[in-house]
């Protein structure tokens, strides 16, 4: 089993427990309905994922013309330290760029239409954005020549993370907060789920949440349980395909 599968189902179980046994929201669906289709996306995006972005990520790491603008710096962790925040910064932007976009929001409320946010949020995502998302990413990775250990380090960081933040867990307030001056946390992420525009319109960041301070969009709500996850306009539960042809 390689290490990204491993942090996959080993994030899922943990926090799918955690959630269950200390649950923030009281679910009103049964286990099933609320992460089967939630987690039918996440397969489909996978095997797109594994046909596409891993194919061109292998070529970018075979060739030898480029050696990318980290060639020469020195010690590695320093060139780890400064792909890990590359990486993340990118991440900010980009799901910035999908609020901010009418075209590319038709996509991405994709992701903002789940009314009961758990552990299978995190895979709810439109195939189209996964793979455009994974473009610009590529480009960077040429382009400054992040190397494999490097990006595998941060994707995996990021698999826990971005489960983590979706969990319906119940942390107590003061350790969410604390934690959400370093990371996304449950309660950070809430507010941006929320069906307040201002609201869902903050908190862009995926994983260190420096940036939504750094580009002041960073919010926290003083009383989480009163936030209200989804969309206004999408008030009924929606399968895979119903989902898939929401953009269009």
């Amino acid at each position: 089993m390689d290490a990204k599968l491993t942090a996959v189902l080993g994030s899922i179980f943990m926090f799918g427990i955690l959630e269950n046994l200390f649950p923030f929201f009281q679910y009103k669906q049964s286990f099933y309905k609320r992460i089967s289709h939630n987690f039918a996306l996440g397969v489909l995006n996978a095997i797109a994922t594994s046909l596409t972005t891993i194919l061109l990520l292998k070529w970018v790491w075979q060739q030898n013309i480029w050696l990318g603008l980290f060639q020469g710096i020195k010690p590695l962790w320093l060139v780890g330290i400064l792909s890990f925040f590359l990486l993340d910064a990118y991440l900010y932007f980009w799901h910035r760029l999908m609020h901010v976009w009418p075209i590319a929001w038709r996509f991405h409320r994709v992701h903002h239409t789940e009314m009961s946010m758990n552990i299978s949020t995190a895979y709810r995502f439109h195939t189209v954005e996964v793979l455009l998302s994974n473009l610009p990413k590529i480009f960077l990775i040429w382009l400054f020549g992040i190397r494999p250990i490097h990006a595998v380090v941060y994707e995996l960081v990021f698999t826990i993370i971005v489960v983590f933040h979706h969990s319906n867990w119940h942390l107590p307030y003061r350790v969410d907060k604390v934690l959400s001056y370093l990371i996304v946390t449950p309660n950070y992420h809430r507010l941006h789920h929320s069906q307040i525009v201002k609201e869902t319109n903050s908190n862009y960041a995926s994983l260190l949440s420096v940036w939504d301070r750094v580009f002041q969009t960073f919010g926290y709500s003083r009383n989480p349980q009163t936030i209200k996850i989804g969309l206004i306009e999408e008030t009924k539960e929606l399968g895979v395909v119903r989902l898939l042809k929401l953009p269009f």
